[in-house]
């Protein structure tokens, strides 16, 4: 099946004073020591962005439109479903009326690949990657890292190609690992590019640190990100509270973001291995949950 979809999500109850993800992963403490994401760039590739709402329009850099949506207008990333919204703010919500922002000083390069009807071709996600890798801003930011809460069940030459060419710019992928958990760990329920090794594939977690049933499990899932009953921000300058690992990996492209910051700050080299290796030495395994389900297990920064 040819086609990247974002994966089913779960619309709760809105709860709009608090995300604790942030909590989760430990962010506060980056930012006591002004460790907020500042000079790192994310390219969220995904359904758009409400780019006016109060807590991202400070962050946003530029945006992208890859779909037809608004006569396929490049400029106009009019985010029709929240979900590109929302994850935007897990990411990097400017933390000014709720905090829901990993790295809230964070910039975001907004790239619509998903339209209304919430799907989209693996050519427009290749096109998107593309633009991402090869964006240069006004002052000469490049991008940093990558989110994709979204995914096919196809593989994809080209796709893969394009992934290790992002690699080979340093630049990171995070990707949701799906939401058709089946509840059995040794089973393979496979999204790409998630699944891709390269890939970091994150799989969600609940408050009470307990794997999501439906999280997909295989053998390539890396980390495990808070993903259940998460606020942050939606369309019409709203807040919104949503579940799915969708929610999950940005969770983890903000921790990246600081750990971008934090070593920069610090003179340490930043590569993919130096950043990776950091993430597994602050993760947390699981007791009674395989490494299909949990990977290096849960990022406590």
């Amino acid at each position: 099946m040819n086609i990247i979809q974002l994966p089913n999500y779960i619309s709760d109850k809105a709860n709009t004073e608090f995300n604790y993800g942030v909590s989760l992963i430990n962010a506060p403490d980056f930012w006591k020591q002004s460790i907020n994401g500042k000079g790192v760039v994310v390219a969220v590739i995904d359904s758009g962005c409400q780019i006016e709402h109060e807590e991202l329009k400070e962050n946003i850099i530029d945006v992208f439109n890859f779909t037809d949506d608004d006569n396929g207008n490049l400029k106009n990333v009019t985010d029709y479903t929240g979900h590109g919204t929302h994850v935007s703010g897990i990411i990097a919500a400017r933390n000014q009326k709720h905090i829901i922002g990993v790295a809230p000083r964070a910039k975001l390069l907004i790239v619509k690949s998903i339209g209304q009807n919430r799907s989209s071709s693996y050519d427009a996600l290749i096109k998107s990657l593309e633009f991402a890798i090869n964006w240069t801003g006004e002052n000469g930011e490049k991008v940093d890292v990558i989110n994709l809460s979204l995914g096919g069940r196809s593989d994809n030459k080209r796709l893969r190609e394009v992934i290790n060419d992002a690699l080979k710019k340093n630049i990171f992928i995070v990707a949701a690992s799906g939401n058709y958990g089946d509840g059995v760990d040794s089973t393979n329920e496979i999204l790409y590019p998630g699944f891709y090794k390269e890939v970091i594939q994150v799989s969600a977690v609940n408050e009470r640190l307990e794997p999501t049933s439906f999280s997909n499990s295989n053998c390539n899932i890396d980390f495990l990100g808070p993903g259940e009953s998460i606020v942050s921000t939606y369309i019409e300058n709203s807040y919104n509270t949503l579940s799915g690992t969708s929610m999950a990996a940005p969770h983890i492209s903000g921790a990246i973001c600081l750990l971008i910051n934090l070593f920069k700050e610090n003179g340490r080299t930043v590569s993919q291995e130096t950043i990776y290796d950091y993430l597994k030495s602050q993760s947390t395994i699981l007791e009674g949950y395989s490494k299909n389900t949990q990977g290096n297990g849960v990022v406590k920064l």
